[in-house]
């Protein structure tokens, strides 16, 4: 298969993987520890460069080291983003309404994995032209990619819920900064600039 292990294509709109041969098995890089299943990261320096290093999401990092994060807004043309809210049994944040959020796997790359965190918490498929880079934050030991999908709700599939999300809703800018107010969203350090 050309294109290396893993290759993508846009097929009718939809992303599609395709899996050859996969010599490193990027695709889904977990490892079990005391009998959980743990995502294998890759770790990356300031500047979001992988480092040669893979370790188990979670494990403690050194000076200057950080993991990739994606955050993915998805915008319809009327100025309305989707939601989700965190599942109660989350070790983080149970039941607080956020954007879709999750770790770039070892071996993926930032666009890959916004698609795939779309398709897994919310089952919405997108190809890469729907998604915008808004910027890059580090928090901590985390590098955070911004990501914007602008999406007609015709032509977007509706949401079904995945393990870690329990309700999903359309908000306006309003709404969402009154929820930010309330406490019922999660309050995005970031917030303030996107939603100008």
């Amino acid at each position: 298969m050309e294109g290396g292990p893993l290759s993508s294509k846009a097929l009718g709109g939809v992303f599609v993987a395709e899996i050859g041969e996969l010599k490193r098995d990027f695709l889904m890089q977990l490892v079990s520890t005391n009998g959980l299943t743990v995502e294998k990261c890759d770790v990356v320096d300031e500047f979001g460069d992988r480092t040669g290093r893979t370790v188990p999401r979670g494990t403690k990092l050194g000076p200057d080291e950080y993991f990739l994060v994606v955050h993915v807004w998805i915008r319809d043309k009327d100025g309305e983003y989707l939601i989700q809210q965190r599942a109660p049994h989350l070790q983080f944040d149970p039941g607080i309404w956020a954007t879709t959020v999750g770790y770039v796997r070892a071996g993926e790359d930032s666009v890959f994995a916004a698609l795939r965190e779309i398709s897994e918490e919310l089952g919405i498929h997108l190809t890469p032209g729907h998604l915008q880079q808004l910027g890059r934050c580090r928090m901590q030991s985390r590098i955070e990619d911004l990501w914007l999908a602008e999406v007609s709700r015709n032509s977007t599939a509706t949401p079904t819920l995945g393990a870690e999300v329990t309700d999903w809703k359309w908000v306006s800018k309003l709404e969402l900064e009154q929820m930010v107010t309330r406490g019922d969203f999660f309050p995005y350090s970031y917030l303030g600039i996107l939603l100008e």
